[in-house]
């Protein structure tokens, strides 16, 4: 996954597919069923580079981007605030729709104005032999930085994979989302090689611990 990693940094898992988009920012939060979640875009930098790492802007663009930041940081505080309501929105939605239950009406609301009150200018590119997002630099807003997110987040919301959606049941609170793309629909973490070995360890850990008991008890 193109994502950070729930315990470390940008990584690829290598026993899933690459997530959609709009799950990628969703778990730009992490550890969400804790009580205090961290948080992996913590200042507007940090954005444009999490936007440059996953296809949505140039490097050429974020370097212009962060020099009309400094010069500006009323933009920068605002396109980020965006980004991060923006971003709790799609969780919302997710959320509801792995619970089996009716998203706030707010939520959908907020969503719906974001995705029809601007006009965006976002398009795609041939590049390195496959499609990619682009923004022109002479267009770069809050909404075409932001709309192939949302986007994204509508094409799943909406589409067949919907009823896939899962939220990684680690008992530390990991929390975050993916699609089960598993035939047997049964997955259960947000990747084997971290959430998914550790609970394996910890079920062989405590079954061994059960059979040392008996037979010391025996």
């Amino acid at each position: 996954m193109k994502a950070a990693s729930s315990h470390g940094s940008t990584s690829t898992r290598a026993d899933s597919p690459v997530d959609d988009l709009a799950i990628r920012f969703v778990n730009t939060a992490a550890w969400r069923l804790r009580s205090e979640i961290e948080e992996r875009l913590p200042s507007p930098a940090e954005l444009l580079m999490w936007l440059q790492s996953n296809g949505l802007l140039s490097k050429d663009q974020r370097t212009s981007l962060q020099r009309v930041w400094k010069q500006n940081e009323d933009v920068a505080r605002s396109l980020y605030g965006s980004a991060i309501a923006l971003r709790e929105l799609i969780y919302n939605l997710l959320s509801a729709r792995i619970d089996d239950r009716a998203p706030a009406e707010a939520d959908v609301a907020a969503f719906n104005n974001f995705l029809s009150s601007h006009v965006h200018s976002a398009g795609i590119a041939w590049r390195a032999g496959e499609y990619g997002w682009e923004v022109p630099s002479s267009q770069v807003s809050r909404t075409s930085l932001l709309m192939p997110i949302a986007l994204s987040a509508a094409e799943l919301l909406t589409g067949v994979r919907a009823s896939r959606i899962r939220q990684c049941q680690d008992d530390r609170g990991c929390g975050w989302l993916f699609v089960d793309e598993s035939r047997a629909q049964n997955r259960r973490w947000c990747s084997m090689g971290d959430c998914g070995n550790r609970a394996k360890a910890q079920r062989h850990y405590q079954r061994a611990k059960r059979q040392r008991m008996a037979s010391e008890n025996s």
